[in-house]
């Protein structure tokens, strides 16, 4: 019964001692990383963005939807790209004038 009861107790110190290192052994925070696997993720940033702290550069098209830009249903987010990652820029396409040539 003493065996048993020192064994126990030699485990519950180790525990109690390792537990400390445990939690404190966390990644770095990558928001980014979760905004694009997280469940209902917000839409990725399919353009070239300056990354304001007052949100100006994206809400200048996105508060009423110039430009064909999707309207933002809560304009009072000021920091956007917290929740929204970059996602693949998009080229524009070139339009040759008359035609192609053979």
């Amino acid at each position: 019964m003493r065996v048993l009861f020192r064994c126990c107790a030699v485990a519950s110190l180790v525990v109690f001692l390792a537990l400390p290192v445990i939690v404190t052994a966390e990644e770095p925070e990558n928001y980014e990383k979760d905004a694009q696997s997280a469940e209902n993720t917000p839409p990725m940033i399919p353009h070239a963005v300056k990354d304001t702290a007052d949100g100006s550069y994206c809400l200048g098209c996105h508060r009423t939807g110039a430009k064909g830009a999707p309207e933002t249903p809560h304009p009072e987010r000021l920091s956007c790209t917290g929740c929204h990652a970059r996602g693949e820029t998009k080229q524009p396409k070139l339009h040759k004038k008359g035609g192609t040539k053979k």
